[in-house]
């Protein structure tokens, strides 16, 4: 007994020495954005890793980095944001911090709050959400919570379709998570995301930013920008064609040279005017064990105008 209440004590403390420091909200930030131009979007697509996960993170917990999530993405100022793993508390402490932004967001595991989410932000000064959408890459697109092709978990894509609130363009977001164990379900998750995209409500120009757990020569990645309907261009590759050193996946340490699995692709039709990889960090620690990647691109100026409803 004297052995087992030693243990009891010694777990205590470490949870409370873990999470030292940690109590409190974090306030709002204030977040100044470039002058704007219509023609232009800035995106990011950010895996914040879960923090469901405090027990495998340690010292990584999300209690240890949210104030550093928080200030990667207003340092950013990107006008669309999409985030990987986040859960619904996650999500609450960002919106308070980030009111600039509105948000969608549905949980893989039932649709509505309980597990991960592939969430998309959006500026609401500049944008109206006119349409959305989940779907899960399994046989059942439509039924939450479903899995096929030997993935690991339930595997999603959530979209928006967005207008500009002054020019009335508008464009489709569409951020997921494709599963890290099965190549199977890679190859027929990108297929799924194609078809879902070709068949879209309007023709307008469309972003898919996400988690895809693969690199850039993965035959299914491979498959989007070679063979699918639409074609897709890697916004990274496009600004650093031939750049195979330089990673996102870093598990905190920091590294570059690790895989790049987290990408932007677009379509055809839409210019890149500039991709970087962010690797802020502060006193050592990193925001998450992913890079985040910003990029900011053109959309081809005749597009489908939105009347005022």
């Amino acid at each position: 007994m004297k052995h087992i209440k030693t243990i009891e004590i010694c777990f205590t403390t470490a949870v409370l020495l873990l999470f030292q420091g940690c109590a409190g909200r974090i306030t709002s930030r204030n977040i100044e954005f470039p002058p704007q131009q219509d023609d232009l979007v800035r995106v990011m697509t950010f895996n914040i890793r879960t923090g469901e996960a405090w027990w495998l993170d340690g010292w990584n917990c999300w209690h240890n980095r949210r104030k550093i999530v928080i200030d990667t993405l207003a340092e950013n100022t990107a006008d669309v944001i999409g985030l990987q793993e986040a859960v619904d508390y996650q999500l609450e402490e960002i919106q308070r911090a980030l009111p600039q932004y509105s948000k969608y967001a549905v949980g893989r595991i039932n649709g509505r709050k309980s597990g991960e989410t592939c969430a998309i932000f959006y500026r609401n000064d500049r944008f109206e959400m006119i349409d959305k959408g989940t779907f899960w890459f399994s046989k059942n697109p439509s039924n939450p919570g479903s899995k096929s092709w030997g993935s690991l978990f339930a595997r999603i894509c959530t979209w928006v379709h967005l207008v500009d609130k002054e020019t009335r363009t508008s464009f489709y977001v569409y951020n997921v998570h494709l599963d890290n164990w099965s190549q199977r379900s890679r190859e027929k998750s990108v297929r799924l995301l194609a078809e879902r995209i070709a068949d879209r409500r309007t023709q307008d120009p469309f972003i898919v930013v996400g988690d895809f757990n693969m690199e850039l020569d993965n035959p299914a990645m491979v498959y989007l920008q070679e063979a699918a309907t639409p074609r897709m261009v890697d916004a990274w590759q496009f600004v650093h064609p031939g750049d195979s050193n330089t990673g996102t996946y870093h598990k905190f340490s920091g590294k570059v040279t690790c895989p790049k699995i987290d990408h932007i692709p677009i379509g055809e039709n839409t210019q890149v005017l500039d991709a970087k990889i962010d690797r802020y960090k502060v006193n050592g620690r990193y925001p998450s064990d992913h890079f985040p990647v910003v990029a900011t691109i053109r959309f081809h100026k005749e597009r489908h105008v939105v009347k005022e409803m």
